[in-house]
């Protein structure tokens, strides 16, 4: 575990709630891909977060406590944003949503969709798919009528985009239901599933006569 001791400046974001770590604020970092406990000047313990270089921002902060990221940890997330999400799966209407997302629920570098019965898990940093086994293995416990799970890699590093990850295969594609709306999607073939789920609240004024 690696102790970061941060500016005033990063100190005053972080106590304000933001999650992100951005460089410019914690210049001359040599370490990456780890957990860091953060500290204020003033040696103020203010939490753990994680460096991990991604397409914005080197890191996130997690919590403020002295957190070890394990599968009883992942657990409590998974369990508080199944709950945020009620709604979705009382609507008949909508077989396809976004269960995690990054830091509106607590862990950024992972969003995790839902497509049907299947999961598709973005990673978006070399250090959140270091996690990976443990992050399934959480998943697999609270979410277990999800039949099977696929994966995309968002980060430079790796010689693949997509694979198939737990559990049973889905068709090369099938169709969700959104608002009572069909598309076909497919979950293995490149970053791409033929919808893009975070802008469902837009499809759903285009639907509904609002744009």
């Amino acid at each position: 575990m690696s102790i970061l001791t941060v500016s005033p400046f990063a100190e005053k974001k972080i106590k304000q709630g933001k999650q992100l770590l951005l460089a410019e604020d914690f210049p001359n970092i040599a370490e990456n891909n780890q957990l860091i406990y953060l500290y204020s000047q003033s040696k103020e313990f203010l939490g753990t977060g994680y460096l991990s270089s991604q397409n914005k921002g080197i890191g996130w902060f997690l919590s403020p406590k002295k957190q070890k990221l394990t599968v009883t940890y992942f657990q409590g997330l998974f369990e508080k944003a199944k709950a945020k999400r009620q709604s979705y799966y009382d609507n008949d209407l909508t077989t396809a949503f976004r269960l995690f997302n990054q830091d509106g629920d607590d862990f950024g570098g992972l969003t995790i969709d839902l497509y049907g019965d299947y999961a598709l898990f973005s990673w978006y940093n070399a250090f959140v798919y270091s996690l990976k086994n443990v992050i399934v293995e959480a998943f697999q416990t609270v979410f277990p009528e999800v039949l099977g799970g696929y994966e995309k890699i968002r980060f430079k590093g790796l010689d693949f985009e997509s694979d198939h990850l737990y559990g049973q295969e889905a068709a090369d594609t099938f169709t969700i239901l959104e608002n009572g709306v069909t598309y076909e999607v497919f979950l293995n073939d490149g970053l791409m599933t033929g919808i893009f789920l975070d802008q469902h609240e837009v499809r759903d004024g285009l639907v509904n006569g609002l744009a």
